[in-house]
């Protein structure tokens, strides 16, 4: 699988940060994102459809994973109530979202993929704020950049 990342022109693994989770949110501090290359619903698209960070556009690079990289791919929201969450949040936050544990999550895999796509009802209002097909990576050594 080939994915791609926008705003940079390479991976600089000095610039990665550890995963962190963070309070009333469905998304962690830290990582790093991308995309399937081939997506319909990708972060260009959604870029594109929402006219938001249009000048990251272009600028970007491709790159796969290595072949014993564990990812937790999620594509149905039934997969959500098995996962750790994150109940570390000070308030309480919509009853739709499921906020994840991603620090747990970090020390089983090395990355989480989630294909909104496959169920886009559900999944996109569970994960609110995901948007995309996208990967968020947690181990930084299993990401090998395409030249």
């Amino acid at each position: 699988m080939k994915y791609i990342h926008y705003g940079h022109k390479n991976f600089d693994i000095k610039k990665f940060d550890k995963i962190e989770n963070r309070p009333l949110s469905v998304k962690p501090l830290g990582g790093f994102w991308g995309s399937r290359e081939d997506t319909d619903i990708g972060w260009l698209q959604w870029c594109t459809g929402n006219e938001f960070c249009m000048e990251r556009l272009e600028t970007s690079f491709t790159f796969t994973l290595s072949k014993n990289a564990k990812v937790l791919t999620i594509d149905n929201f039934t997969q959500l109530k098995d996962l750790p969450l994150n109940t570390d949040s000070p308030i309480d936050v919509p009853m739709s979202w499921v906020t994840l544990d991603f620090e747990k999550l970090a020390k089983e895999y090395d990355a989480i993929e989630v294909l909104l796509s496959k169920d886009w009802n559900k999944l996109y209002f569970g994960l609110y704020g995901w948007d995309c097909d996208s990967i968020l990576i947690f181990n930084p050594s299993i990401v090998i950049e395409e030249k």
